[in-house]
């Protein structure tokens, strides 16, 4: 990413940190169904297997829907992000949850350079973060989470998958727009989940994943949570085509 993008988009979550509703803040216009979302959580939670000890940080933390979830599960949770407008932003929400009983430090810093000792982290996630860096700066933040998450460690990544209906539909789409308008200031990345695990490879061995999310953002909210559930129940995607548009991965680090 050039200084001119990181910029462009730092003054973009600066302006997403003032949008009224939380969640709205870091998703956008496209928020997930009740039913996606609690299907979402339940997916991150089973990954991250979190116990009463761990000390967690969260990398790209936005509005700081992890602590949220994670906040009563485990001792601390360190949570970054490169926007101060969304750092603060997310003190204020986690200072007025009186669910949250984990030990919380949240601050500015950049998740290609960590602030940060060696093996400090019992385990790490970072959720939507990746599809925002290029290649070496994806390659920069597995480095240094590998670094200061311990051997033998959790870090779980939630990113796009390129190869579903819906990253399919987007990348055509934006080519199309791009062939009449040129290509727009800002746009996030979609990449398949091989991209994604080959490079996880090299800080670690993958020991879990997850597809979902395969119908398109252009449905009606209803067929969408009445899909999110049927494939909660059914789990089609994950056996039958792992591609959904979210998709987790889980490393243990080596």
């Amino acid at each position: 990413m050039t200084e001119q993008e990181h910029l462009k988009w730092k003054s973009f979550w600066e302006d997403q940190a003032a949008v009224v509703d939380a969640h709205q803040a870091v998703r956008g216009d496209r928020i997930m169904t009740p039913d996606v979302q609690a299907f979402h959580d339940r997916e991150l939670i089973k990954l991250v297997d979190p116990t009463p000890e761990d000390r967690i940080l969260d990398a790209g933390c936005g509005a700081g829907d992890q602590i949220l979830l994670l906040g009563s599960l485990v001792a601390r949770i360190t949570a970054i992000d490169f926007s101060p407008a969304m750092v603060a932003r997310c003190q204020a929400r986690i200072a007025a949850e009186p669910d949250v009983t984990a030990e919380t430090i949240i601050e500015v810093a950049d998740v290609t350079d960590l602030p940060y000792g060696d093996d400090t982290f019992d385990k790490a996630v970072s959720i939507a973060v990746q599809q925002y860096l290029n290649p070496e700066e994806c390659d920069r933040m597995l480095t240094e989470l590998a670094r200061v998450v311990k051997p033998g460690g959790v870090i779980v990544f939630h990113v796009k998958d390129l190869w579903s209906p819906t990253g399919i539909m987007i990348t055509f789409g934006r080519w199309l727009r791009a062939s009449i308008k040129g290509r727009p200031p800002l746009e996030y990345q979609y990449r398949t989940h091989w991209w994604y695990k080959k490079r996880a490879r090299r800080i670690g061995k993958i020991t879990g994943s997850y597809a979902y999310g395969t119908w398109t953002p252009f449905m009606p909210k209803a067929l969408m949570a009445a899909i999110a559930s049927w494939e909660s129940k059914y789990r089609f995607v994950q056996k039958r085509w792992p591609h959904g548009k979210e998709y987790f991965i889980r490393v243990t680090v080596n």
